[in-house]
């Protein structure tokens, strides 16, 4: 008696690769989301607004300001815009995670060849992306070239200035990490978006609390205040150990939302 032929099909062979396969895939996804349509110029002409315009038009309005108006506009762009666009990207990102397991495409995803590594960091990395030329890359630039058209003396510098941005944009990387993070715990954006934000601003009270306060400049909080002195050229020599401080944060709680979303139930 001849055995029937066997077939083997390709889908049902096991899956080998990368332990991040299918980063590019979800990455591509992502970022034609966002610039594939028309939601890039909304959010672009929000944070012009909001990053960029407000700081400027305040400073203007101001007669307080004296003649360093353009150090101000910058000053309050880096200081008090951070908290603004720290905002803006949990709201951003608040709903990146939640939304494939509620439609229930997360159990779609990973039948196919897809890591939850590869899932998580392609995620974050477009995100990344979209928030440092949409929330925070443009609006600098914008907020900059009017600055020096006010007037700004001779000691601030680009590359200072540029140095300044840089700590805000690991500032909101610390918060897109969290955001995911809390994506990956929770099932409501409601959820995600109100642990990640009261995280973040219960941190930014360390200042006022005298058993904590010492942690205070060696936090990712502190990259807040640090960003000005950078600016105007005295780089505290305690924020190298803070943006350190921030990074190993930020892969901390990616790996840790790799690990739980390799546990999730679907």
């Amino acid at each position: 008696m001849n055995k029937p032929n066997t077939v083997y099909r390709s889908d049902l062979q096991p899956v080998v690769g990368s332990w991040a396969r299918g980063f590019r895939s979800i990455y591509r996804k992502e970022l034609a989301y966002w610039f594939d349509t028309q939601r890039w110029v909304s959010q672009l002409i929000i944070w012009i607004g909001l990053g960029a315009l407000s700081p400027i038009m305040m400073i203007m309005s101001n007669p307080d300001a004296g003649k360093d108006r353009g150090v101000a506009a910058l000053t309050l762009f880096l200081w008090s815009g951070s908290n603004m666009m720290s905002i803006g990207t949990v709201l951003l990102a608040q709903g990146t995670i939640v939304e494939e397991k509620l439609a229930q495409t997360c159990l779609w995803i990973f039948s196919k060849p897809l890591s939850p590594a590869g899932f998580i960091l392609a995620k974050f990395a477009a995100y990344a992306v979209c928030i440092a030329l949409l929330v925070i890359g443009v609006a600098s630039i914008v907020v900059y070239i009017a600055a020096m058209t006010i007037g700004l003396p001779a000691q601030i510098s680009l590359f200072n200035y540029v140095a300044g941005v840089w700590m805000v944009y690991l500032v909101l990387l610390f918060v897109l990490a969290l955001t995911i993070l809390m994506g990956v715990l929770f099932d409501r954006q409601a959820t995600v978006a109100a642990s990640a934000l009261s995280i973040f601003f219960i941190g930014s009270t360390l200042q006022s609390n005298a058993n904590l306060r010492w942690i205070e400049p060696y936090s990712v909080w502190a990259l807040q205040h640090n960003s000005h002195e950078t600016m105007i050229g005295q780089f505290p020599l305690v924020a190298g150990v803070a943006m350190v401080g921030t990074v190993i944060l930020i892969v901390l709680f990616l790996v840790t939302a790799i690990w739980r979303m390799q546990r999730y139930e679907f």
